[in-house]
């Protein structure tokens, strides 16, 4: 374990993640969260100037905030092969996940913007990875999104 003497930094990308598939059911049964490698969150939103006759900026309109997260982690378990395997999947487009136990990071309006509750899920929208390698640990990549204004509980509805 590390540990600091001065100024205090976190250190680690310690969470736990339940990948849940388009219908609300988890990814696999029997699904074991995998090791956090790392995660980048991103804070983002689209914007437009607005400019005047003469081309001067006169207001600024933002829109569709939103938080992108992008995961590593290592498909693990400490019981079995078999459970580091289901540690590996992934869920179908529209798919969610709940993080938790991440450290609490205030950013782009949410007051704690990497976990989050079965009531405010982030969403997957495909272009997650597994990678493996004769020479090394097996790697995994999945981002992440979630917006203000989506309030995502569960199974996304067929249309």
């Amino acid at each position: 374990m590390a540990n600091t003497q001065g100024s205090k930094y976190i250190f680690g990308s310690p969470a736990t993640l339940e990948l849940y598939d388009a219908a609300g059911g988890l990814v696999v049964t029997g699904y074991v969260s995998p090791d956090m490698e790392s995660y980048d969150i991103t804070h983002e939103a689209d914007t437009e100037e607005v400019r005047n006759s003469s081309g001067e900026v006169v207001g600024h309109i933002g829109y569709n905030n939103r938080l992108t997260l992008t995961v590593n982690f290592i498909p693990a378990n400490t019981t079995s092969v078999a459970n580091a395997k289901l540690s590996a999947a992934l869920p179908d487009v529209n798919g969610t996940c709940i993080i938790s136990g991440a450290p609490v990071i205030e950013m782009g309006g949410y007051i704690d913007a990497i976990n989050a509750v079965t009531g405010n899920r982030w969403i997957y929208a495909g272009g997650g990875s597994i990678k493996t390698t004769a020479t090394g640990k097996a790697t995994g990549t999945i981002t992440l999104k979630r917006y203000t204004n989506i309030t995502v509980t569960g199974a996304a509805t067929a249309l």
